[in-house]
């Protein structure tokens, strides 16, 4: 049942304390059930098709509701046991209560319904981007809560601010997942831990990078004992001490290689969790783009440069555009770094007009988009007037998806290809890929 539900002005409604009796007749994307009560919809978390559960209600709104199963009166032989001892309190996976197969046909389904609505003519549904469905994610940020002094490390229970404690998480790449409790035993002395923040790890191609978020300077046994265990476990240590300064006191820099490149990034700049579907995503987007060495190749929300740089090796000329200055100036570095010189990176915030941009005068034939969760809508009437014949838009959330192909299909462009791309497994996220071509 493909319904992307974004209702964010609508009011809550006085939360009822009973338990409601649901038939639950479908399942969403992100994992829920969907049953229909009262001429309205509501989405059931822990639910699945053709069971009858009694659930508490989370919310209810004017055109839809939320809640969540707590007793089930009959049970789905789909249903399968988590393969996490805390998933029923970790808010990290919403859907290991599926079979992964599941997973992919339900999202895949949701997605393709959606956007076949927008057209009359067919669209190709590409095979689906697929990878492990465990020890696929490289970044975890790590909650720290305190109890009457006593430290949990871990990730937020669902809708709460509960820190769930965390020994091992097998979705984490492994090693990432091995170093939990060995971290929780070196905070657990810390002298200040009303001053720690937050832990970020990142499994680089050059070692494993922790950032800790510190509110204040550290207290010297503290950084000794962080120092050590950096070098006792081999890591590329961050230390941010305001929102503002980040120090680099172990390793290097942290990369990631993709496609015979070397591309560096800074401890918080964004990279796509899942390594492997990344490298299969951009492969996707450089075939579907049929890239020569006649083309002129514009990408917008471009970072520093997962798609531009891999895209320069085979077309004539790349533009990679990015709002985040440091950003640009890191892709700018990893041109140089790999000796790529048909690229070139600009600051612009793409939410503003941006036709008039010296760089915007240049010809280009291809696109390639990769916006944020909001989508690129605020960018599409400037990048129609550029007349590309070729769009690739990279999307991870198919309600701006949605959205935005609306636009462009209003604005001349056929939807030729999709394929969803199994990037978050045991999430209720939906990455994929489409290309769109000038009718």
């Amino acid at each position: 049942m493909a319904l992307f539900y974004t209702d964010k002005s609508a009011k809550k409604s006085t939360k009822l304390t009973a338990l409601q009796r649901f038939d639950i007749q479908d399942l969403d994307y992100q994992g829920l059930g969907v049953a229909k009560l009262n001429g309205k919809t509501w989405f059931v978390e822990n639910a699945l098709p053709n069971e009858q559960v009694e659930a508490t209600i989370l919310e209810e709104k004017r055109q839809y509701g939320r809640a969540k199963a707590v007793r089930f009166l009959q049970k789905s032989a789909t249903r399968q046991l988590p393969a996490c001892t805390i998933y029923s309190q970790c808010g990290g996976c919403q859907m290991q209560h599926l079979p992964v197969e599941l997973q992919r046909e339900t999202k895949q389904k949701a997605l393709f319904q959606r956007l076949q609505k927008l057209q009359s003519q067919p669209i190709q549904h590409h095979e689906m981007l697929v990878g492990s469905a465990f020890g696929y994610r490289r970044r975890a940020k790590l909650h720290i809560s305190l109890t009457k002094n006593a430290l949990s490390l871990g990730f937020r229970q669902a809708n709460s601010q509960t820190v769930i404690p965390l020994e091992y998480c097998n979705v984490l790449e492994p090693e990432l997942a091995q170093l939990l409790p060995y971290l929780q035993q070196c905070f657990a002395n810390w002298k200040q831990k009303k001053l720690l923040g937050h832990i970020e790890l990142v499994r680089a191609d050059n070692g494993v990078a922790l950032l800790l978020r510190h509110l204040g300077k550290l207290h010297l046994d503290d950084e000794k004992a962080l120092r050590d265990f950096a070098e006792q476990h081999h890591l590329l240590l961050f230390v941010m001490l305001d929102k503002e300064q980040i120090e680099q006191w172990r390793g290097d820099l942290p990369y990631y290689e993709i496609n015979g490149l070397s591309l560096r990034f800074s401890i918080r700049d964004f990279i796509q969790i899942n390594a492997a579907l990344n490298q299969k995503m951009v492969n996707q987007a450089i075939e579907w783009l049929a890239l020569s060495k006649q083309d002129r190749v514009l990408d917008l929300f471009c970072g520093m440069g997962n798609f531009t740089l891999p895209m320069a090796k085979f077309a004539q000329q790349v533009v990679g555009i990015e709002g985040v200055e440091p950003m640009v100036e890191q892709a700018r570095q990893n041109a140089e770094l790999n000796q790529i010189e048909n690229a070139q990176f600009f600051q612009t915030d793409l939410d503003q007009p941006f036709v008039d941009k010296p760089w915007a005068k240049q010809s280009f034939n291809k696109v390639l988009l990769d916006p944020a969760r909001n989508g690129a809508l605020f960018a599409l009437d400037h990048l129609c007037q550029l007349s590309p014949e070729r769009i690739v838009y990279v999307s991870c959330n198919p309600a701006t998806l949605v959205r935005d192909a609306e636009k462009l299909i209003q604005q001349g462009y056929r939807l030729e290809k999709c394929a969803m791309i199994d990037m978050f497994p045991h999430t209720g996220h939906l990455e994929s890929i489409s290309l769109f071509v000038k009718a």
